[in-house]
């Protein structure tokens, strides 16, 4: 059994419509051995989204070139984690300094990611040990999704969007606080 600790929608942005896609929602949940549990939902016609084929369960760079889905976790002063999570199983983690500058990997242990592709709906569940988030248990969560459809497509989802083109990074996109973790 697990705690949901957050389950939100998120929104496309206005300026990347994309048709195949109805909905995406995202769930964090802590699971009983104290780690995460973070499942994404992107509701819609499964066959129209490119979604990438099976790769090893290592750090990739440039995930979010395709359908991918994101954690950005917010860290004391300026600084913040980027998690990419893609179907295929493979991830990428970030540390970045300040605003876009200071990026360099986080060697974290390859997360479970698994697929499930229905008739009307794409899920993947990701599952990651609490004490290996780039995380401190208190800083605000944006959670994203890059979604390219079959025909090149790509539209972006986020709990928020600052003005103008689509960016995750932007401080108005870390969108969550979570309640007090239990048993960290």
């Amino acid at each position: 059994m697990s705690r949901v600790l957050a389950k939100r929608a998120l929104l496309c942005h206005p300026d990347t419509p994309c048709p195949a896609i109805a909905a995406v929602g995202a769930e964090i949940a802590q699971t009983d051995d104290f780690g995460w549990e973070i499942s994404f939902v992107a509701v819609g016609d499964p066959g129209a989204i490119r979604v990438p084929k099976q790769a090893p369960r290592v750090h990739t760079d440039e995930l979010w070139r395709t359908t991918c889905f994101e954690l950005f976790l917010a860290q004391p002063g300026d600084a913040y984690a980027e998690l990419n999570l893609s179907p295929s199983g493979a991830f990428a983690a970030y540390h970045f300094d300040h605003y876009r500058t200071g990026m360099r990997p986080i060697d974290l242990p390859a997360p479970d990611i698994a697929l499930d592709i229905g008739s009307e709906r794409l899920t993947i569940t990701v599952r990651m040990c609490e004490d290996c988030l780039p995380w401190d248990g208190t800083g605000r969560i944006g959670i994203s999704a890059v979604m390219e459809d079959t025909q090149g497509c790509v539209s972006y989802w986020a709990l928020a969007h600052p003005p103008g083109r689509p960016d995750f990074h932007h401080h108005d996109c870390f969108a969550l606080t979570l309640p007090p973790l239990s048993g960290a």
